[in-house]
């Protein structure tokens, strides 16, 4: 048997589906994973608002991680707390930016605040995600650090964004660009990540990083899949990702979590790593 305490899991990809669906499958074998005895949280690129008609459905009581690791709830107070946001000036760079690519962006502020640049449609918007207000003059309004940027773009555009973003930020930057799904790429603080910001949850815990199970599908969990006792690899994975799991399993569409209830009640014994 293993020795295993709290499992951590991403959502979109790794508990949801690619159409943001959480199966009843996925829903029955992430409630028998905790019928076992297991803490079970989530550590989610969602804000909270985002997050929650998917953890009313999973009940969980556990605190956990929003908005890439810029929030988590503090145990200790029973609070959700900022760790940090995009500063407000790499942020305005962005905006400034913006016109010479074409490339749709949502800013995430505390409070729950959510600001769009322009009116061009997004996949499962306004079915699983907020449209948000519409603000093409963003630039003149922006007073405070977003807890992330969201960008909604080709492959070929956010490569030519990223380039010149860093070319103006240079080897000072503040910021880091990932995706964290086939539809988009997000922009944090480079100092937050979702494995980062769990750290500091299970310190409040009394939890020791090898004593989780972390389970994620995209580089945005690269952080949990690495550092944490044992990373669990949803889905085809990254290249980054797949460098530094311990077992990989199909997505949630092919049983995946089912596959790693199964895993995780026969002790991880007798399996090979994927």
């Amino acid at each position: 048997m293993n020795n295993y305490k709290l499992v951590v899991f991403d959502l979109d990809g790794t508990l949801l589906t690619q159409s943001f669906e959480l199966l009843p499958e996925t829903l029955a074998a992430f409630n028998e994973i905790r019928d076992m005895g297991y803490r079970v949280t989530v550590a989610t690129g969602r804000s909270y608002k985002s997050a929650k008609p998917f953890l009313d459905q999973l009940k969980v009581v556990e605190p956990m991680v929003f908005s890439n690791g810029a929030v988590f709830d503090n145990p200790e107070t029973g609070e959700r707390e900022l760790l940090s946001g995009v500063p407000l000036e790499s942020a305005l760079i962005v905006l400034m930016l913006l016109p010479e690519f074409e490339i749709s962006c949502k800013f995430h502020l505390s409070g729950g605040k959510l600001y769009k640049t322009d009116d061009t449609p997004w996949p499962d918007e306004g079915i699983h995600f907020e449209t948000g207000i519409i603000k093409p003059d963003l630039k003149t309004i922006l007073d405070e650090d977003p807890l992330k940027i969201v960008f909604q773009a080709s492959k070929e555009q956010i490569d030519a964004f990223s380039e010149r973003l860093n070319s103006i930020l240079g080897v000072k930057s503040q910021v880091r660009l990932f995706r964290s799904h086939e539809h988009y790429v997000e922009m944090t603080n480079k100092n937050v990540s979702k494995g980062d910001a769990a750290k500091r949850l299970l310190d409040k815990l009394g939890i020791a990083p090898g004593d989780v199970i972390a389970v994620g599908d995209q580089d945005n969990d690269f952080e949990m899949i690495r550092d944490f006792g044992l990373g669990v690899v949803v889905g085809p994975g990254t290249d980054k990702l797949l460098a530094v799991k311990d077992f990989q399993v199909p997505p949630p569409e092919e049983g995946g979590i089912e596959m790693l209830r199964d895993w995780i009640k026969a002790g991880f014994t007798n399996q090979e790593a994927g």
